[in-house]
């Protein structure tokens, strides 16, 4: 029972070691950085080779473009439009139609539309600028 696993582990060694070698590694950092490093030879680029027919690793970088970030300042028009503001009840003092003088109620208050004027105001926002 114990020779059927050893047996098949010997074997897949045996086929792994028959097989041409090749070990790819890829990676990115950011969104600016990738890396590759690919040891042995691929089957389509055949060009790899030392100078004693050995492979050669490749190195593919690709690096972050030149550039910096910006800020911009824009100017845009925001249109009018009605705007709903409450407005608190104003106590006060009053005289009744007999004359005396007794603290009351003066304005409700309540809920009042007020237009508000079409306005420029200034946005600002950065953009990456390439050199």
């Amino acid at each position: 029972m114990m020779r059927f696993p050893l047996f098949c582990v010997v074997a897949l060694l045996g086929a792994a070691v028959s097989a041409p070698a090749q070990i790819s590694v890829e990676g990115r950092i950011g969104r600016h950085v990738i890396g590759q490093v690919v040891v042995g030879q691929r089957d389509h680029d055949h060009g790899h080779r030392g100078s004693r027919g050995n492979p050669v690793p490749v190195r593919r970088v690709q690096v972050a473009p030149r550039g910096h970030w910006d800020t911009v300042q824009e100017r845009y028009l925001v249109p009018g439009y009605w705007d709903e503001q409450h407005v608190p009840p104003t106590y006060g003092w009053i005289f009744d139609s007999c004359g005396h003088r007794r603290w009351a109620v003066v304005d409700a208050g309540g809920c009042r539309r007020v237009w508000v004027p079409a306005r420029w105001e200034t946005r600002t926002r950065r953009v990456w600028v390439p050199c």
